[in-house]
């Protein structure tokens, strides 16, 4: 890990032109600068073409703490990092951390008997899904609907209306079912 992204951002002076301890943006800064140039002295090594490097954040700047599950900052990064086994690619499927080593097996070409809970991202039949959670909440995503396990054992649905880089808006479907029920009694 080469920062915390938590207060109070610390990293060594003199390596980015943010200054140490100045917030979140110096963090993000600092760890591409320290990425980069961990990939640059690996690239010395004679190990460096046998390597897989596999870079993976735990949760998106602002979904610790949280007692809501903002699908937005669930977003994190995977970086597999390859060059002389895989090309370049960016996919953009809905995943979990899960997938991670059943991806990476998949890309090893590793035949395997076990019992992952995650699945290979990378093959055809993968089916989009993600699961998020915090202290209180666990959350499964799929289809744009998000199923909420709360803590007092019951479960919410919401539909996602809309989802930006930075914000979510959702539809609780148990309030749109029991308004669809409400309007059909009214009309009786």
């Amino acid at each position: 890990m080469t920062t915390s992204n938590h207060r109070p951002y610390t990293y060594p002076n003199n390596r980015i032109d943010i200054p140490s301890h100045s917030g979140r943006a110096g963090g993000v800064k600092y760890t591409d600068f320290a990425i980069k140039e961990f990939i640059e002295k690996a690239k010395k090594k004679p190990w460096f073409k046998d390597t897989i490097f596999v870079i993976l954040a735990d949760h998106n700047g602002g979904s610790s703490g949280k007692n809501t599950l903002p699908t937005w900052r669930y977003k994190i990064p995977l970086i597999v990092y390859v060059p002389y086994i895989i090309k370049p690619q960016v996919i953009h499927k809905l995943s979990s951390q899960i997938d991670l080593m059943p991806t990476l097996m998949g890309i090893l070409n590793f035949s395997y008997k076990s019992m992952f809970y995650g699945n290979d991202i990378l093959k055809a039949n993968f089916k989009e899904r993600a699961f998020i959670g915090n202290y209180q909440k666990l959350g499964l995503l799929r289809d744009n609907k998000l199923t909420v396990l709360l803590p007092n054992k019951t479960v919410k649905e919401f539909h996602i209306e809309k989802q930006t880089l930075k914000s979510v808006e959702y539809k609780d479907k148990c309030q749109t079912i029991i308004n669809v029920i409400f309007n059909n009694i009214q009309k009786v």
